[in-house]
Formats: structure tokens, sequence, C-alpha cells
């Protein structure tokens, strides 16, 4: 999938990145996008890591690619079932408010 120029997302290339990587990365969220039409919405990595451990079908060592194949809903644009994964920086985290995370999270 290829996000289209106009998303507000810079996506954190990390290949096998497993969910607990988003530790590294204060701010970042876990893209869902339909491969078919491109469609994609953020989801909070906590949450998502959650519920994968409500459903018994995952948690911390889940493989971030891996988290698209649990997704049983239908895109709401194009109606497909063709989902991926990635993490991905919001446009409007920058570096400076990376670190003010990081820094926030340690102490």
């Amino acid at each position: 999938m290829t996000p289209s120029p106009d998303l507000p997302i810079h996506r954190i290339d990390l290949s096998q990145a497993k969910l607990e990587d988003a530790r590294r990365f204060p701010g970042c969220v876990l893209i869902l996008g339909c491969e078919i039409c491109g469609w994609v919405k953020g989801y909070d990595v906590a949450k998502i890591i959650s519920r994968l451990y409500e459903l018994r079908d995952g948690g911390f060592q889940t493989p971030v690619a891996d988290v698209a194949r649990s997704v049983k809903h239908l895109c709401p644009k194009c109606r497909g079932k063709h989902w991926s994964t990635h993490l991905a920086y919001p446009a409007h985290v920058t570096e400076r408010e990376s670190k003010r995370l990081a820094n926030q999270y340690r102490n």
C-alpha cells in the first residue's frame, strides 16, 4: 500500500517491527490501511495490544504486519478486506514533540 501524498502521516520504516517497538517512538500510532482504495486510520498502539490480549490473538510480541490479519471489519470506503498495518507518526508530531514525549514517559 502506498499512502496518498495528502495523508497527514510520516511512516516509520521498520522491517519486521513488533508492537513493543512502538515504545522507542513516542507519539507514533498504528496505521491500518486498505490496500485496495488507500483508506487509512491511525490507532493507539497500547489499545491495539490490549485488544489483541482480550481476543487471545497476540500481544507485545505480535509483528506489526500481522495485526492486519486480526481485522474482521470491511473497509468503509470500498467494502474490501485487504488490510495492511505499519507504524507512523501523525503530522503534528515533530522531532521536538517526540523528544518531549520521550522525556515525559521516562520521568
